[in-house]
């Protein structure tokens, strides 16, 4: 490891890193804390839409956040960058659901709603990821293409992933429940997104660290000059990362941090 001196720049996953089992980790809490009282930046990197992830940065004072798995960035309430889906497969996504019966949900930079109400059987699914209530706003159907759609989320089983990859190749389907899908931007990556933020604060990508736990993780792993998997990570992430810490719930955020020498 590099000398402490060198890390100018904390970039954090949310679910499964900072966040398990329903809650913040409170000893990897307390290592944020410090991070920001010591004048040292941090923003959460996260596939989670602006609104999903909020009341985390909240909780914990953080005043970066790179979304929708690098699709949006934002300092503060300033937008830094913005890389939404092209209006045509934003329409052609929902179309080619409708037809097939398939649920959606739609992601802006500051709202989520579904055109029709979500069967019951999915709302399970929805809390166990800490999702936000999901407003039912079937008059959005008209604004669609006046506004930036980052994100769509499915509800959909496996064998329909191949087949929405193959209709809409500007796309990749992300699945993060036996039920459920992101549609995210093909060029999307996390490392885009902290790329354009470290940019804006003047700070070489070799002077920071990201931690994280999923597959979303390792474009960041290979772009920062520090990286860490999580103990919960799959074998194929912790191969991925520089350094492998223990687990969510043990405090593994806090655990890097402080073999960084930053606690």
């Amino acid at each position: 490891m590099k000398t402490k001196q060198r890390v100018k720049m904390v970039f954090l996953d949310i679910d499964g890193t900072l966040f398990v089992n329903g809650r913040i980790v409170p000893k990897s809490a307390a290592a944020v804390a410090k991070l920001i009282e010591n004048h040292i930046p941090v923003a959460v990197c996260t596939g989670r839409s602006v609104i999903h992830a909020q009341h985390v940065q909240a909780s914990l004072g953080i005043p970066y956040g790179i979304y929708f798995n690098g699709g949006l960035v934002k300092a503060g309430d300033r937008e830094i960058f913005a890389l939404p889906f092209s209006r045509d497969v934003v329409r052609g996504i929902l179309e080619s659901a409708e037809r097939r019966g398939i649920q959606t949900i739609i992601h802006t930079h500051d709202h989520a709603f579904s055109l029709k109400p979500i069967p019951p059987e999915y709302l399970p699914v929805l809390a166990s990821y800490d999702f936000p209530p999901i407003a039912c706003e079937p008059t959005m159907a008209d604004r669609l293409d006046d506004i930036g759609v980052f994100q769509l989320n499915a509800f959909m089983t496996a064998e329909w992933d191949d087949v929405f990859e193959r209709e809409f190749p500007e796309c990749y389907v992300y699945r993060w429940h036996e039920q459920a899908v992101d549609f995210q931007r093909r060029k999307s990556d996390k490392s885009i997104g902290a790329l354009h933020l470290l940019s804006y604060l003047g700070i070489s990508p070799e002077d920071a660290v990201h931690i994280g736990d999923g597959g979303n993780d390792v474009g960041m792993f290979r772009t920062m000059g520090y990286s860490f998997a999580m103990g919960n990570a799959s074998e194929e992430v912790k191969r991925a990362a520089k350094r492998v810490t223990s687990s969510a719930d043990e405090g593994g955020v806090a655990d890097a941090l402080a073999e960084l020498g930053l606690l």
